[in-house]
């Protein structure tokens, strides 16, 4: 058989990652000693390649444990910010209604910020209609208590179906850009063997 270019081409990302195996690798520089252009071509690809980068030892343990703590940090501050936001609907007093929902606020912000950095761990989302729901459900009734609370201090009785309406939207579009939630699209698309 005979080596063409194109063969060396398609050859090229093994023989210059050090993958190659050793007829490979003469096959490669056989053809490189014949074709100048091309060897110039690859001498350039291997200057440019980084250098190997030895990762330190018990990353992974650590990776994986920075990640245990973020989830538990995630559900704590969900937990904190559904008790404040929910908490203005059982007060009869607005003072404390109010600074219910601000620290509610509070603990949302923290918790899309915990949900930030997970995201940077790769982690997918479930994919199941269940979460997505749960999202929104959530949205809803931070809104409704929200609702009650602009509808109490200004008399925009409005607020009661304008703010759920608009905080399960938010949090639809919220949970997708964190990944914390599947889109509809990745619902709907059929699950194949691996799983995706």
């Amino acid at each position: 058989m005979q080596i063409t270019k194109d063969i060396v081409r398609d050859l090229l990302p093994v023989y210059l990652s050090g993958e190659a195996s050793a007829d490979t690798r003469v096959a490669v520089e056989a053809y490189l000693a014949e074709d100048a252009m091309l060897r110039v071509i690859v001498d350039a690809a291997g200057v440019d390649s980084l250098p190997r980068v030895d990762l330190p030892p018990g990353l992974e343990a650590q990776s994986l444990e920075r990640t245990r703590r973020l989830l538990a940090r995630k559900n704590f501050w969900l937990g904190f910010a559904l008790v404040f936001s929910f908490l203005p609907l059982t007060f009869g007093f607005p003072l404390l209604a109010d600074l219910g929902i601000l620290i509610g606020l509070g603990g949302w912000a923290a918790f899309l910020f915990v949900c930030k950095q997970l995201s940077a761990t790769g982690l997918e989302a479930p994919r199941g209609w269940i979460i997505r729901i749960l999202w929104a459900c959530i949205g809803v009734l931070v809104g409704i208590a929200a609702g009650r609370q602009v509808e109490q201090q200004t008399g925009w009785h409005a607020a009661r179906y304008f703010l759920p309406l608009v905080c399960y939207s938010s949090s639809l579009w919220i949970g997708q850009k964190l990944r914390q939630i599947a889109t509809p699209e990745a619902l709907t698309r059929p699950t194949t063997l691996l799983g995706k």
